[in-house]
């Protein structure tokens, strides 16, 4: 019993087994998690080091960066490895193919970090190896204030104890850090005259402190019945036990305490970094997340925790507020609506059109139903394969929302005529199916199986793409169940009983060509026909006269047409430029103010001032956060939403880009989130010699921008950092029993301090340290005087055994797997990436590097490149698999090839849909072309296999066989193809935020599947009469005539010849 007699005999069974599906379907909807995208980043782990007391970034890199590169470099699955080094700190990021298992990767770097750590130097404080970049934009920045009552030193104690704890123990937290507040220190700050009266190096100071501040379990003491703990208590209870403890003592045995050449106080250190949110010093909180964490559940997590702390009200009585002033959930949330949206309009539209087709409501309902229906089904595969409802498998589904119907109406439209020759609805509907068996699952099958050459592309696109291959799939499959199952059904139960006339498909064709205006005689003599009907009936009678005409004239028709498709595949390849994927309008930027290397933080508050009063003047500008560094700053920008404003990013940033010219002594450039496509050049730089390096990149930043179009040219390095080199003699040093361990030591500890001791207070650790008070250390004459205690007690001046000069050295050492590197990036503007590449190397092509020096297209180009080879050879391979599937089903070797020869056509229409929107090639662009090729043969099927139906059982001549098949599926394939283009038109014609994502793959198939279709109701049966008129000629002749005989593979008709 085949299926659709099946459900006709079983509806209870089947409806019970649609319910069970739509209840599971609805339960896995809930549980699936939401994010933007696919999960296809690099998973990360990052190695950070900070170093006591600092150590120049030459010997940073020799001593700690390179020995880290050699040992983790051995770990399984690593992409790439970036280190930079700077003055006392070294960070090293090993990137992961996508798909890593990050616990076992982070656990794998551990243990291969283990094995290098004790030949790392002493100063190295303990290492953080986090998953995560370090150099990531925070997931979230959040803002505390409570007005003039509390200092940033006091907010931040509140965020210390009531809120960081908090937030850390959410999953997919990596770090958190606090900015715009100084860091609470206990300083023991020495007077150098006092320290040199007493003759007493400051190292004895710091040993002295650290041996006093001890708490330690002596033992325990038995008796008869208990045990006692002995403990030694010594640690400081307050800041007077510091100040009162004893040094040393004098000959006369007086105690010489801290006091006496200290001052001590519970202070902070000097401000490192500011805050402010819309020109009110705050408390910042950057939060960054791990890189494989959910981004959207994450933020969820961290409001759902803020909101809590929000209802704290002893906190809410004092005044103090916190708000999220940026996060990245709220972009997610908006393009999964905007996406969400289009599938639900899509879906009207396409179900609209179905209804101007029909007018019948009980038919449309039962093909509409296939939409929903499938949908539910798809939610179910999707829990089992663990995908996300993100904006790939949201397309899939709003994608394939006009497709889904196209199974039901081809079988319901069979079912319709078997009901107008007269038989039952029962029998209509079974036999009406059981015909359209073949046609539909050869055209599922062709569409399902072009995601089949998937596996061949690299592991970043295939895990950005298989959602929405899936999806598509998944509902396919899913309407081609209900298309025979729930579709004759619901016929055999729904509708009266129809006495039309036959359509003029059915009518046996006379001899003369006049026979077609018989059949209009008759069809005019249909009563009540609808508006939609007589439009229909008018079309195919344009359509039957233009195909004739057509067909006589076949071999130009067709070689005109192929001369069109030739210029549009010159236009695609050579005229469309090309990106990774598409751009991406968010409500956000940053701005990067940079000033000269060595600038005072005082100076750079003061210019990002002036930048946030330019921005205060932009009326689309919602929110302004700054946060300010010595050198480097930063402001982070979020706008009201695109529909509230006029202008785009683009055009507000060019307006900005203009004004803060102005700003004097800075070097000011803006970035948009750059999460998932390239808007900016990069030109990576090798080599050894960071001079040469530097040299180089100095001279193609210059070439760049001189380029028109290109904006915020930039070197990712900072300047040479003016310094004050003391050159040890070593000989002197070696007269006084000095050595130059002893004399960094002692410098250092009266420079910038060393942590003596930790002062436990509230429940914390609070570092205390030592060092020379300000106004000893403040010139160089204070440096030249500093003094240096022997082992014999005697006072030696820091210059009576160093000699000074000035100099430079390089503030950070960038590296990318193992090699020095400079990185010069410039705003792309007007050009998208591929002709910008071109634009560059042609610029660059006489430039001369020294041996061994080169440069490298970093960012996206090198995936984009990749990514075309490979999705231009999974388009042949799915050609080939289309050709096999369809040779099977027809049992032919040509008629596949009359099939594929709507593919190319496609193409016309693809490359004048991205030149209309302004499109260019893209990743998503080609995935459409691939899906392309499933889809358009569709209608080529149903006609080749329309031939076939009339040559065969009808006894129908070539020629006529070809018109029937036209007019008689031309309101199906109208149909299908309308639904379909309906149901992608708001995807299309989007014009949100995150529309770049989802926008050019529907503009690629509107346009390919539009021109297509048009094209394909006259070229396939113009290349379907050139085979049969090929094949004649060669023909060997025989006693009967055979109209075709398919060079002997398969014989159509034998029908006898005609006098």
């Amino acid at each position: 019993m085949s299926l659709p007699r099946y459900s006709i005999n079983k509806p209870v069974t089947i409806f019970m087994i649609f319910c069970g599906a739509l209840i599971l379907g609805f339960a896995s909807l809930s549980n699936l998690p939401v994010e933007l995208m696919p999960n296809t980043s690099f998973g990360n782990v990052t190695i950070f080091i900070n170093v006591r007391g600092g150590i120049p970034p030459v010997e940073i890199e020799e001593r700690i960066t390179r020995p880290i590169e050699e040992a983790v470099s051995s770990a399984s699955h690593i992409k790439s490895i970036e280190s930079t080094s700077e003055e006392a700190s070294a960070t090293i990021v090993i990137k992961f193919e996508p798909g890593t298992n990050m616990d076992f990767a982070a656990l794998e770097v551990r243990e291969k970090f283990a094995r290098v750590k004790n030949e790392l130097p002493e100063e190295i404080e303990k290492p953080v190896i986090a998953k995560y970049e370090y150099s990531d934009v925070p997931i979230m920045i959040l803002a505390m204030t409570g007005g003039k009552r509390y200092t940033p030193e006091m907010l931040g104690k509140i965020v210390d104890e009531s809120l960081k704890t908090r937030l850390e123990r959410i999953n997919g937290v990596a770090d958190i850090e606090i900015g715009g507040r100084r860091e609470r220190k206990i300083l023991v700050e020495i007077i150098q005259k006092k320290l040199d009266a007493y003759n007493m190096p400051i190292n004895k100071v710091i040993n002295v402190l650290g041996a006093n501040n001890l708490n330690l379990l002596a033992g325990d003491i038995e008796r008869t019945k208990d045990k006692f703990l002995a403990r030694i208590i010594g640690e400081f209870a307050t800041v007077e036990d510091i100040e009162n403890i004893g040094i040393a003592a004098t000959q006369g045995g007086t105690i010489i305490r801290l006091k006496d050449l200290a001052k001590v106080k519970d202070s902070y250190l000097e401000a490192t970094s500011y805050a402010r949110t819309n020109l009110a010093p705050t408390v910042s909180i950057y939060i960054q997340k791990e890189s494989m964490a959910n981004t959207l559940r994450m933020t969820d997590a961290l409001l759902k925790e803020i909101d809590q702390f929000k209802d704290d009200e002893e906190l809410s009585q004092k005044g103090i507020r916190i708000i999220p002033v940026y996060n990245q959930g709220d972009f997610i949330r908006k393009a999964i609506k905007d996406v969400q949206s289009s599938l639900l309009f899509g879906a009207f539209l396409a179900v609209f059109v179905l209804w101007m087709f029909l007018r019948d409501i009980g038919s449309t309902i039962t093909i509409a139903l296939a939409i929903p229906t499938a949908i539910i089904f798809t939610f179910i595969l999707m829990f089992f394969q663990k995908l996300t409802l993100n904006v790939m498998t949201l397309s899939g589904l709003a994608l394939g929302s006009g497709m889904l119907v196209d199974n039901a109406i081809v079988v319901l439209d069979n079912i319709s005529k078997k009901r107008s020759r007269g038989l039952d609805r029962v029998e209509a509907a079974c036999t009406g199916a059981e015909e359209m068996w073949l046609a539909i699952f050869a055209s599922t099958l062709t569409t399902v199986i072009v995601f089949l050459p998937f596996i061949f592309v690299n592991k970043e696109i295939r895990l950005l793409y298989e959602g929405l291959a899936m999806t598509i799939v998944y509902a396919l499959l899913a309407s081609l169940i209900v298309a025979v199952t729930i579709v004759p059904l619901l016929s055999s139960r729904l509708g009266k009983k129809r006495n039309e006339s036959k359509t003029e498909a059915e009518e046996v064709p006379d001899k003369k060509m006049d026979w077609f205006y018989e059949v209009e005689k008759k069809k005019s003599k249909l009563k009540k026909q609808t508006n939609a009907a007589r439009m229909v009936h008018t079309l195919q009678r344009f359509y039957r006269r233009l195909l004739g005409r057509a067909l006589r004239f076949r071999l130009y028709l067709v070689i005109a047409v192929f001369c069109i498709f030739g210029i549009a595949f010159y236009a695609f390849t050579e005229k469309l430029g090309m990106e990774f994927l598409g751009k991406t309008e968010e409500n956000e930027f940053t701005v990067f103010i940079e000033l000269p290397t060595g600038a005072k933080l005082d100076v750079s508050d003061e210019v990002v001032k002036q930048v946030e009063a330019i921005l205060a003047e932009v009326a689309e500008i919602k929110t302004v956060s700054s946060r300010i560094k010595p050198w480097s700053n930063r402001v982070f920008v979020k706008l009201v939403p695109l529909a509230q404003r006029e202008r785009s990013n683009k055009e507000i940033i060019d307006e900005l880009r203009e004004k803060v010219k102005e700003v004097p002594n800075a070097f000011i450039y803006f970035e948009e989130p750059q999460s998932m496509a390239a808007k900016e050049l990069h030109v990576e730089i090798y080599g050894y010699d960071y001079n040469t390096l530097r040299e180089i990149a100095s001279n193609i930043s210059k070439t760049i921008g001189g380029i028109p179009g290109f904006v915020d040219v930039k070197i990712r390095m900072r300047e040479k950092r003016p310094e004050l080199l003391a050159v040890v003699d070593k000989g002197k040093a070696a007269k006084w029993g000095l050595t130059v361990s002893h004399i960094s030591d002692a410098v250092h500890a009266k420079m910038r301090g060393l942590v003596a001791t930790r002062f436990h207070s509230e429940a914390k650790e609070v570092e205390t340290i030592v060092r020379l008070r300000r106004e000893d250390r403040k010139t160089f004459d204070d440096v030249h005087k500093l003094t240096l205690v022997t082992e014999e007690g005697e006072r030696v001046y820091f210059e009576q055994v160093a000699d000074f000069r000035p100099g430079e050295g390089p503030t950070e050492i960038w590296r990318k797997n193992k090699q020095r590197m400079i990185e010069v990036s410039a705003t792309m503007g007007k050009y998208d990436l591929n002709k910008s590449v071109e634009i560059v190397k042609e610029a660059l092509k006489d430039m001369k590097l020294p041996k061994n020096y080169y440069y490298r297209f970093g960012g996206d180009y090198e995936k984009m490149l990749k990514g075309k080879e490979e999705l231009i050879f999974v388009i042949w391979v799915t050609l080939a698999l289309i050709y096999m599937v369809l040779a099977s089903l027809f049992a032919s070797f040509i008629q596949p090839l009359v099939i594929l020869s709507s593919v190319p056509l496609s193409l016309i229409g693809v490359t004048a849909a991205l030149w209309a929107f302004h499109k260019p090639k893209s990743v998503s662009v080609f995935i459409g072309i691939v899906m392309l090729a499933g889809i358009v043969v569709n209608n080529a099927i149903i006609l080749v296999d329309r031939i076939n139906y009339f040559t065969r059982e009808r006894n129908v001549n070539r020629f006529k066989a070809a018109i029937l098949a036209g007019v008689d599926r031309l309101r199906p394939i109208m149909m299908t193809t309308f639904t379909t283009l309906f149901g992608l038109l708001p995807m299309a014609l989007d014009r949100t935020e995150g529309a770049g994502l989802w926008a050019p793959l529907a503009i690629t198939v509107l346009g390919g599947l539009s021109v297509s279709t048009l094209l394909t109701l006259f070229i396939v049966p113009s290349i379907f009469l050139l085979f049969t008129d090929t094949m004649l000629i060669f023909k060997p002749k025989k006693k009967k005539t055979y109209e075709y005989d398919w060079k002997g593979f398969e014989r159509i008709s034998e029908i006898p010849k005609r006098s």
